[in-house]
């Protein structure tokens, strides 16, 4: 709390001090950029959430809008349970996740449970891989950007949404607030739940039957204020994302007949920024800080279906962490096309966890540069590197370079190679009892290539990329069975993930019709090349719950105040463990439809969804049912 209480009274310092300066027009500033370092770095480091997307999945989660609109594979349990990524055929732990250039993975576990983060709260999303991870530690297999925009002149802001939809699932979701000249004022604020008792074909007893599933609400809201000033030579904002996740956890399919189980989840955090943006004419020097704190507590107890006062299973598990950041960047013009990035970077994790024998701290410093620019003709090159140091260590060196080349008639190549790393988690170090406080950071190298295509002609514009990656990450953590009834992780995988991905966004305008349509396609094989997998038969075998086939696709048509959209979920079989003689080993592919009507009204529209029209029946987790097919109607006033 003392901690806590210093970091409140520290930032609210700083805004005194800042908003006490003179509130003047800020000095016009050109920014520029090089259109070969758009057109043909972007598409291999990096993509770009639609607007027309982020507009139609504002009322949905994080988790789902990635399903069904990216290339990346999302493990999830169903509504109101934990999903998480696998980026290029990497684990949770993996994905960076990233808000206002701020980390979110929980140092406890490493990952981030994408089903608690709304894509209401965000303005832009955005996902890297390869060398536009460079920055920053952790993106093994990519990071996922969430960003909020700072907005002037706008006037009155006012957007309100409700939705309701089968399973007795109500949202809610209003943005409120103010942008003037000088003065920017915003409170995003929502409410979510679901009693989410849908029903499905039970195959894990017997006989198999129809069951409804129980003890599966959930109820998350949260509150987000932001605040942006306009000073005499740069910008000032503040945010607090506070955010309150109450969810009861059904069993799965095969104990659903003992009802002598409690299980839930009860998840808070407090999350505040402040950031100062000062400009020049040929650059601009960015300072940032953050203080999150972060309440988790899971709790399970199972008891004998025919004796309820014995206690078979008992976990109370309470994580207190505290998370400090601190971050300068600064970018500079140099010459012709050519700038300068660079990063200094300090980080501070703090957990008090019943999980851990005593309190656990890591520190960070991280420095970070980048020259990009143009070589030669219709030619761009970026190199980057950055040095680490965790708790007093040094972790070395770690360069990217990404070159392209712009072909006439649209046609672009561009490669890439990066080098990155991952600390261990704390629950990894410290667990008690299985904690290895041994375990070296896992080491990864990745090369790419991609090969894009633009056109814009007579009302068309497509774009499309296809590519290929290779990479390999050294002390891969996993965690093994040992003799004394317990777990522990050791770096005893050495994993080669290589695959294929292809996008490609498409549009028509004519007249008052709009068309579009976008799809994502990856073909992804990781195995564990280690001696460990090989003296236990799983050398070349696909890692567990990745598919080797992925893909979807999104179609909408507009007309005037009238729009339709389809959607298209593709996911192969997955595997669920190296076991021959395991029958339950394969989860069957799946593939789910999903269609959408709006019709705007002036300042209101109405939209009905129907998700997964062809009620299939399918898992994406072992054991865990998803839901069949389900309606949802929303509607919003925008002033």
């Amino acid at each position: 709390m003392r901690i806590r209480s210093l970091v409140l009274v520290w930032l609210l310092f700083m805004s005194c001090k800042l908003f006490s300066q003179d509130t003047i027009t800020l000095d016009p500033v050109n920014v520029a950029a090089d259109r070969y370092a758009v057109e043909q770095l972007n598409p291999l480091v990096m993509k770009k959430v639609d607007s027309l997307i982020l507009e139609t999945k504002s009322t949905s989660s994080l988790s789902e809008l990635l399903i069904q609109h990216s290339p990346v594979f999302i493990k999830t349990y169903g509504p109101g349970g934990v999903s998480t990524a696998s980026f290029r055929g990497t684990t949770a732990s993996h994905t960076l996740v990233l808000w206002n250039g701020f980390q979110l993975n929980a140092p406890t576990l490493g990952q981030v449970d994408f089903s608690t983060i709304p894509v209401f709260l965000a303005d832009d999303i955005d996902l890297k891989w390869g060398s536009g991870t460079s920055n920053n530690s952790g993106g093994l297999g990519g990071s996922v950007n969430i960003d909020s925009k700072t907005g002037f002149g706008k006037g009155l802001i006012l957007d309100l949404k409700q939705t309701y939809g089968s399973f007795n699932t109500i949202g809610s979701f209003v943005t409120a607030g103010y942008c003037g000249k000088r003065v920017s004022f915003r409170v995003k604020a929502y409410r979510n739940s679901s009693d989410n008792d849908f029903e499905y074909y039970n195959t894990g007893v017997f006989p198999h039957k129809t069951m409804r599933q129980q003890n599966a609400d959930f109820v998350d809201y949260g509150v987000m204020p932001e605040v942006s000033l306009m000073l005499k030579h740069g910008i000032l904002s503040l945010s607090s994302w506070n955010q309150w996740n109450n969810r009861n956890l059904p069993p799965i399919m095969p104990n659903v007949i003992n009802k002598n189980t409690e299980e839930w989840s009860r998840d808070n955090f407090l999350r505040n920024t402040i950031s100062y943006k000062l400009f020049w004419p040929s650059g601009n020097l960015q300072l940032r800080s953050a203080a999150f704190f972060e309440e988790q507590h899971y709790f399970l107890e199972t008891h004998p279906q025919n004796n309820p006062e014995i206690v078979v299973t008992s976990i109370n598990s309470i994580n207190d962490a505290v998370i400090l950041h601190q971050i300068a960047n600064v970018e500079q013009q140099l010459y012709a096309s050519w700038k300068c990035k660079g990063k200094l970077q300090w980080d501070y994790e703090q957990v008090k966890s019943n999980n851990y024998a005593d309190t656990k701290r890591r520190n960070m410093f991280s420095a970070y540069i980048a020259i990009e620019g143009n070589p030669w003709e219709k030619a761009d090159l970026s190199l980057t590197a950055r040095y680490d140091i965790v708790d007093g260590k040094s972790m070395g060196v770690f360069p990217t370079a990404t070159v392209s080349y712009h072909f006439p008639k649209g046609f672009g190549l561009t490669l890439g190679y990066s080098h990155n790393y991952r600390n261990p988690s704390l629950n990894d170090l410290y667990w008690y009892p299985g904690g290895n406080p041994d375990l070296l950071a896992e080491n990864g190298r990745t090369i790419d290539l991609a090969l894009s295509y633009s056109l814009n002609k007579d009302g068309w514009k497509l774009e499309t990329r296809s590519g290929a990656y290779a990479s390999k990450v050294k002390n891969w953590i996993q965690w093994v069975p040992t003799n004394y009834r317990f777990w522990v992780p050791e770096n005893v995988a050495q994993v080669f993930a290589r695959g294929l991905e292809s996008h490609v966004d498409l549009g028509y305008t004519h007249g008052d019709w709009k068309a579009s349509l976008s799809g994502n396609y990856v073909f992804t094989f990781t195995t564990d090349e280690s001696e460990n997998a090989q003296t236990y038969g799983n050398l070349g075998k696909q890692l567990i719950y990745i598919p080797r086939h992925h893909g979807n696709m999104f179609a909408n048509l507009r007309w005037t105040t009238w729009d339709l959209s389809y959607t298209l979920e593709v996911t192969g079989l997955r595997n669920t463990s190296y076991a021959d003689f395991d029958v339950f080993r394969d989860l069957p592919s799946y593939v789910l439809h999903h269609v959408a009507l709006g019709k705007q009204w002036n300042k209101f529209r109405v939209e009905l969804r129907c998700n997964n029209i062809t009620d299939k029946d399918y898992q994406n987790v072992l054991w865990r049912p998803m839901p069949g097919r389900s309606f949802e109607v929303m509607v919003n006033y925008r002033y």
